[in-house]
């Protein structure tokens, strides 16, 4: 009997062995076949350099005698001629708001008054004013996440605008007689006690900036044919000056700006004067501008001196003075794939697999860049491999063992 109990357990402990084993088997196979995938998508790859670079511009601060609360009349980055209005000082606080206030409400003036202008509108494009009105309200909403009260203000308006030619479109009535009666009285009163004690005019043509920054004559135009890597280097170094307490701004001078950094001369190989080069002004790749190389010079031990020539302005632009940028070196557009996707073929062409409902299929790519995260294959009409070529949108696999050409997977 014992003898029988004994072998009961021996039989008992072997079935929960082959029990745990066989579970233990599924888990893996279930483990390794899994098989993530990632679409392929066209994008455009910069290979970089990073670079400390100056900003140099010929620029005039202004100053007024004038006593009293200043208000800027043009914007940050705008374009104004000689003799343009630029600022208007108050005699005190509560002037400068209510001209503030009278320059709000006469932008919501101007969109009502267009709004009442649009009493029919015949062939119009309602899918693009539709894909418009959703831009803004992005847009709208992006403001008001960034609290950028002034883009919030002025998003409103387009949205608003936009909206009410779609009613209109749609034959319906909007009348805004009403809300333009009452924005123009409150104009004219708040006109009425906003007069400015003075109004300050550009006195050359240029780029207005609120705000100097005290680096306004360390280097300038006129220092650029004679810029050395030490001034360039003292110049990152120095502290700003300080700004006249009766400073209302400074005018950028002409259409061209310039940008000086040194790299490492086996980088700029390629960077030639009168070459277009792009740069990217800061940590994102969005502030990437166009630029012509104005000069460059071999300086010291494996060291390249270069000066870039910019005509482009806006708000941002305008306020960039000391930078830790890149110089883009070259740029590629194809297929980005993860680099764990690559495999290779038995004659050592690369490829990648990708999957088709539940087919797995090996598709060819002609490698252009790659980098310790990822490759990039050239486009469709790039290639004439042996192979089918990888295609756009096709579902790249990027993990799973065992993979081959025609497999069925789960």
């Amino acid at each position: 009997m014992k003898s029988r109990d004994r072998l009961l357990n021996v039989l008992a402990a072997a079935a929960a062995v082959i029990i745990v084993v066989y579970f233990a088997a599924e888990l893996y196979g279930l483990a390794s076949h899994a098989y993530s995938t990632q679409t392929a998508y066209s994008q455009t790859v910069m290979e970089t350099v990073d670079a400390e670079m100056f900003v140099i511009r010929d620029e005039t601060i202004l100053t007024t005698d004038s006593s009293g609360v200043t208000v800027q009349l043009a914007e940050n980055g705008e374009r104004v001629s000689r003799g343009s209005s630029i600022a208007a000082v108050f005699a005190n606080e509560t002037s400068a708001k209510n001209y503030i206030e009278a320059e709000s409400l006469r932008s919501k003036l101007g969109v009502y008054k267009s709004i009442n202008s649009q009493l029919k509108l015949a062939n119009i494009d309602m899918d693009k004013l539709v894909k418009e009105i959703d831009a803004e309200y992005l847009n709208f909403v992006d403001a008001a996440y960034d609290n950028d009260f002034s883009e919030l203000e002025e998003s409103k308006l387009v949205f608003s605008e936009k909206m009410s030619r779609r009613q209109i479109s749609l034959g319906k009535t909007v009348d805004c007689t009403e809300k333009i009666s009452s924005l123009a009285s409150n104009i004219s009163s708040l006109e009425s006690a906003a007069t400015a004690s003075s109004v300050i005019t550009a006195e050359s043509s240029g780029y207005y900036v609120g705000s100097p920054d005290g680096y306004e004559d360390i280097i300038t135009p006129e220092n650029l044919d004679s810029l050395t890597p030490d001034m360039l280097s003292k110049a990152l170094e120095t502290e700003k000056k300080a700004i006249p307490e009766n400073s209302i701004g400074k005018i950028i001078n002409g259409y061209n700006w310039y940008v000086a950094t040194v790299i490492d001369t086996g980088k700029a190989t390629g960077i030639s004067k009168g070459k277009t080069v792009k740069l990217v002004l800061g940590n994102s790749d969005d502030n990437t501008v166009k630029t012509t190389v104005y000069s460059t010079e071999v300086v010291g031990d494996n060291k390249t001196l270069i000066v870039f020539k910019c005509n482009m302005m806006n708000d941002e632009l305008a306020s960039l003075r000391k930078i830790d940028g890149k110089v883009v070196i070259s740029e590629f557009t194809g297929l980005k794939i993860n680099r764990d996707a690559v495999r290779f073929d038995e004659d050592g062409g690369a490829g990648v697999y990708i999957r088709r409902a539940n087919i797995v299929n090996f598709r060819s790519i002609n490698i252009i860049y790659s980098d310790e995260k990822y490759v990039v294959a050239a486009p469709d009409e790039d290639v004439k491999l042996s192979h089918a070529h990888l295609e756009l949108y096709d579902e790249v696999i990027i993990s799973g063992k065992d993979l081959s050409d025609g497999m069925v997977i789960g």
